[in-house]
């Protein structure tokens, strides 16, 4: 594989320290250029529409392929900065696909009671009720150091680090500080300062979080995601009567529109019609 990439990662892991945007990244690039096999200086638009009709055979979404035309962009605007003669980057606008905006998906509130019925780690019950409760991305929950928490007029607050390492302030619910300082009291000595750590007390991984989700929901019948967690919570503040802007800050959401999705599924009656739709176009699936 070309030196290039290895140079790419590094710069990536500077410039987002706390997130895998790094590793992500690297991942589609190796996987581009193994489908390719040609340099950097030699790949073309034809190239770059030929990978993406290979991705759609495979089935991927257009997110998925999406995203791996930012990372070539990214890419070749890293070579811009290190090289004297760079490759002219083969990506064009017309080549990333539209994409639908479909409502967030939530966890419905039974789910959300039978899997805290099974819930007896302190840990694993903490992680979700801050997920659950804050909002917080399931990579943010594993960033969480012990120095992360203030005091402020008699509330908790935490700090995290969201989607580009961009840094946000997010009060934590009566229900997650008590479940949150339960694991603390539980939490093994070690000298990581991760607020979350795995059995080899080291800073739990995100891959590690959705294993412990994967086997609750396994034990409980239940079918949900990290995401979920935060979806609902977007979904409630809306419900309460938060201002749109002010539940843009508390998701870390960088524009508004993202935020609105929430406001809409708030509306009692769309959202039944919109679960009404899921489950049809699940039967119709399969």
């Amino acid at each position: 594989m070309y030196p290039e990439i290895d140079q790419f990662k590094s710069w990536l892991t500077c410039q987002y320290p706390t997130s895998s945007t790094s590793v992500h990244y690297t991942s589609d690039l190796v996987l581009f250029f193994a489908w390719i096999s040609k340099p950097p200086a030699e790949i073309t638009a034809q190239d770059v529409d030929d990978f993406i009709a290979h991705c759609q055979a495979k089935g991927h979404a257009a997110t998925t392929i999406n995203r791996r035309l930012t990372t070539l962009n990214t890419f070749y605007y890293f070579l811009k900065m290190i090289e004297d003669d760079p490759a002219v980057c083969p990506v064009q606008k017309r080549h990333f696909l539209s994409r639908p905006r479909p409502l967030p998906r939530d966890a419905q509130n039974d789910n959300i009671q039978r899997l805290f019925s099974a819930l007896q780690n302190p840990r694993d019950r903490a992680m979700v009720l801050i997920m659950l409760e804050c909002g917080l991305r399931v990579g943010e929950i594993r960033n969480l150091s012990l120095g992360d928490f203030f005091q402020d007029n008699g509330v908790l607050w935490l700090t995290a680090f969201g989607k580009g390492d961009k840094l946000r302030t997010v009060p934590i619910s009566p229900l997650a500080h008590d479940a949150l300082q339960e694991w603390l009291k539980n939490r093994p000595i070690t000298t990581d300062r991760a607020v979350f750590i795995s059995r080899l007390q080291k800073r739990i991984s995100v891959s590690g979080i959705q294993s412990m989700l994967r086997e609750l929901c396994k034990s409980t019948g239940v079918n949900v995601t990290c995401h979920q967690f935060r979806h609902t919570f977007g979904r409630r503040m809306a419900e309460a009567g938060m201002s749109v802007t002010s539940l843009q800050k508390l998701l870390g959401h960088e524009s508004l529109r993202t935020t609105q999705r929430y406001v809409h599924l708030s509306d009692p009656h769309l959202r039944a019609e919109y679960e009404l739709a899921i489950e049809k176009m699940q039967e119709l699936l399969g």
